[in-house]
């Protein structure tokens, strides 16, 4: 790996002599280094250095180097509109053309942002950093990741013991990096150091990035989960293949060519049932009561499955595209988010939820009433589960719409590949601007210079 802190074109050549100070200079273990940049100084400890003024108010400025008029291929991008067909599975889309395509997939991430910047409770520091990766109180750092982003480039500095979820962290990783490595201005993204979970959710006061949190938790940043890269476990490969196999249910599998064997499940064809299947343990409350709300009703096809019985996961699992047979889906929260929720989201069928407590990145664009409702809400205790079912059994045309407009809101949009990489990117800008600290990736400790970080294609392989 290169001591180098990022390539900036004509400047190289001064961050290099400027970061072999940092580096061979001095002994960071003292945490008294200092290094001269410009006319001031900044001081530098082990693994950080703090920013200047300047380029805090560059990161929090969260733009493109250039502006909206700019061409690009055959017409200006101020005329471009996501279309997903042709942008769906676009990793690279610009800053400006994300923020045109997903206008409502950012909110979260901004309130936290606001909250640390603008609401009295300072920038992040490195020590709030290094504490949230050391795992708070209880310094057991078990499913937590701690790495940078230094120059567009990903670097994994610590993995914790992962006894549970060893796999979210490494998919989690690699998305990450394929929205680093798609992105064509990558190395005008700013540098930052962060510690992620891979548990459900986090409960430690320390700036921590996470797949789900609660309204009230003010320093987690809500980041995409590991289902889409993949998720095993449940029998679930690549995000973007169960999404075409989803769409195939839907609307046909056929080749273009007029050959169409499967044209597609209308969706007054489905079957007219509330479709869940999974395990209650994980909720007792929760989906102990849905089990009980829908309990001998014709319009339910719910099943508890035990995942440490091979037997009964055999019986009762039900492909995730076979979901989008069923006209209703119940989406049930469990320790915290459910997994599946994304997955329910992307078939032509209505989506009913009970009242959310944890929240999702993608979950700014889900509406509950009106002409534009994507999903329906019923009360948490699922106690008004029986009359809004029938009531949508009874109006078809209201359930179809509703179903319509998951379809364009979520797959066609919010849901997409491309929306989760702009989320990343989006996540990483707003973070920066969040930080008093950019991070180093190598150090001096007794006399010898010792790396912070492996670069992720090095990692990823264990070298």
């Amino acid at each position: 790996m290169t001591p180098a802190l990022r390539f900036l074109g004509a400047g190289a050549a001064l961050s290099l002599v400027l970061l072999a100070f940092v580096v061979f200079g001095r002994d960071t273990d003292s945490h008294l280094d200092r290094y001269r940049s410009g006319g001031g100084d900044r001081p530098s400890v082990g693994g950080y250095i703090l920013k200047d003024s300047t380029s805090t108010q560059h990161a929090a400025m969260g733009c493109d180097s250039w502006n909206g008029t700019r061409t690009m291929g055959s017409g200006p991008v101020s005329s471009w509109e996501f279309d997903v067909r042709r942008d769906g599975d676009n990793h690279g889309l610009s800053e400006t053309q994300c923020l045109a395509a997903f206008p409502k997939l950012f909110g979260d991430v901004d309130r936290v942002a606001e909250r640390r910047v603008g609401g009295g409770r300072g920038l992040i520091t490195f020590r709030e950093v290094d504490e949230a990766a050391r795992g708070g109180a209880d310094g057991d750092g078990d499913g937590l990741v701690r790495a940078a982003v230094v120059g567009g480039e990903l670097y994994i500095i610590d993995y914790g013991p992962m006894p549970y979820t060893f796999s979210r962290g490494k998919a989690t990783l690699h998305s990450l990096n394929r929205a680093l490595a798609a992105y064509a201005d990558r190395r005008n993204l700013p540098d930052i150091e962060f510690v992620l979970s891979t548990d459900d959710f986090s409960n430690r006061e320390s700036p921590i990035w996470s797949y789900s949190k609660r309204a009230g938790d003010e320093d987690v940043w809500l980041m995409p989960d590991f289902g889409y890269w993949a998720w095993p476990e449940v029998k679930i490969g690549s995000y973007k293949e169960i999404r075409r196999r989803i769409a195939a249910v839907d609307d046909g599998d056929g080749n273009g060519d007029g050959s169409n064997l499967n044209p597609g499940l209308r969706f007054q064809d489905k079957k007219k049932q509330l479709a869940w299947r999974g395990s209650v343990a994980t909720n007792p409350d929760l989906r102990g009561g849905l089990l009980k709300a829908s309990r001998g009703k014709s319009w339910a096809s719910i099943r508890e499955i035990n995942w440490d019985d091979d037997a009964d996961v055999r019986a009762n699992l039900l492909p995730m595209e076979e979901y989008c047979r069923y006209m209703f889906l119940a989406h049930t929260e469990g320790r915290s988010f459910s997994g599946r929720g994304k997955y329910l989201l992307n078939c032509r069928s209505v989506v009913i939820s009970h009242e959310l407590v944890w929240l999702e990145a993608h979950h700014g664009a889900l509406i509950a009433s009106g002409p534009e409702a994507n999903y329906v809400e019923v009360a948490r205790d699922f106690s008004d589960l029986e009359r809004k079912i029938e009531h949508l059994i009874d109006n078809p045309e209201t359930a179809e719409r509703i179903a319509d407009n998951a379809v364009r809101t979520f797959r066609d949009r919010y849901l997409t590949p491309a929306a989760e990489s702009c989320y990343w990117r989006y996540l990483i800008r707003k973070y920066a601007a969040s930080c008093e600290f950019e991070p180093v990736l190598y150090e001096v400790r007794r006399g010898e210079r010792v790396a912070r970080g492996v670069h992720f294609e090095s990692w990823v392989l264990g070298s």
